[in-house]
């Protein structure tokens, strides 16, 4: 943001939320947040704390726009998820020329390469469990007239069909020779699991959209890629080793043992979904991660987002492949 843009921002805070903008007060951009832009707004001598989230000059398929998650986000509040609270939303006509959206800001650690490395596991075990439950709080939310105006609801017999078509497509827009994730996107399709039941799944759940606080789930931030799905995308997607930050041993998210995440999960909705039929997702999981990887690396190639960190994602495409040969069974 330049000088005048942040001077705007400071009134309409005034003007639309009745917060009192001091000279001093701290407006920056938050590392973090590959795929969208996010600003801390900081009030040094009052109580209170913004985060803004933007539009970024690009996208990545399959993320939602803001004015869609700001909707999203004002549900699940509203149903007592442990999501921050909503406060504005502004179409792209303004002097951001962006959608952008502010709520208010979560205090708390969401670092990855932090929480697996803190070295107690009485704590690592209590953070896990909570983020199991907050999980199956999420797989709980039933479908109604609002959610329904937010995400379309998919056809469940050909839902994963569909998903594997859509990666697929992704891959092919990309222009990239792939083998192995060619390979595993056949293998997909060939060993597709059944869907009993359709939730709302968050799309990105895993360490650095988790903020902890105390040992605790303080809040679930970044709703881009949420909608309806199977719950093993969530459940395999936290316990995928490409999230786990080096921490193979350690299943749930690199923090905590997977059957302590899942005992914690079952206590809600009574459900246990055993460590043995996760292959399939951790297989998409790692198909997903290395498309988007290759996804943000376009997005600094093409000149349209200046990034080193989007730069290197796609250095990590290599690592994501062997994942993928070491879970199907092909190591050759």
């Amino acid at each position: 943001m330049d000088v005048q843009q942040k001077q705007n921002l400071k009134t309409l805070i005034e003007q639309q939320l009745n917060y009192q903008p001091t000279p001093d007060i701290k407006i920056r951009r938050l590392s973090g947040g590959a795929i969208q832009e996010n600003w801390s707004i900081d009030a040094v001598d009052q109580d209170w704390s913004i985060v803004l989230r933007k539009n970024a000059d690009t996208v990545v398929e399959a993320s939602s726009d803001r004015a869609q998650e700001y909707q999203l986000l004002s549900r699940l509040f509203e149903l007592g998820i442990q999501v921050p609270k909503p406060l504005y939303f502004s179409a792209k006509d303004n002097f951001l020329h962006s959608d952008f959206f502010m709520m208010q800001k979560i205090s708390g650690v969401t670092e990855g390469h932090k929480l697996v490395r803190l070295k107690n596991p009485e704590l690592q075990k209590k953070i896990v469990m909570d983020i199991g439950r907050h999980l199956a709080r999420i797989h709980q939310i039933q479908r109604d007239s609002k959610l329904e105006k937010i995400l379309e609801y998919p056809d469940t017999k050909n839902y994963l069909t569909g998903l594997i078509c859509e990666l697929t497509q992704q891959l092919e827009n990309l222009q990239r020779t792939r083998p192995i994730l060619e390979f595993a996107l056949q293998w997909m399709q060939k060993n597709q699991p059944s869907v009993d039941e359709i939730v709302l799944v968050h799309g990105d759940y895993r360490t650095g959209n988790l903020m902890i606080e105390e040992g605790q789930v303080s809040g679930i931030l970044d709703w881009e890629f949420t909608h309806w799905g199977d719950r093993r995308e969530d459940i395999g997607w936290f316990t995928a080793q490409c999230w786990r930050f080096g921490q193979n041993q350690a299943l749930a998210g690199g923090i905590g043992e997977y059957e302590d995440f899942m005992r914690a999960y079952a206590e809600l909705n009574d459900i246990y979904i055993p460590e043995f039929e996760m292959k399939f997702w951790h297989v998409l999981a790692h198909v997903r991660w290395a498309i988007v990887a290759m996804q943000q690396s376009d997005r600094n190639l093409n000149h349209s987002f200046y990034s080193l960190e989007l730069a290197l994602t796609e250095f990590l495409v290599p690592q994501l492949e062997k994942n993928i040969l070491d879970l199907i069974g092909d190591k050759t």
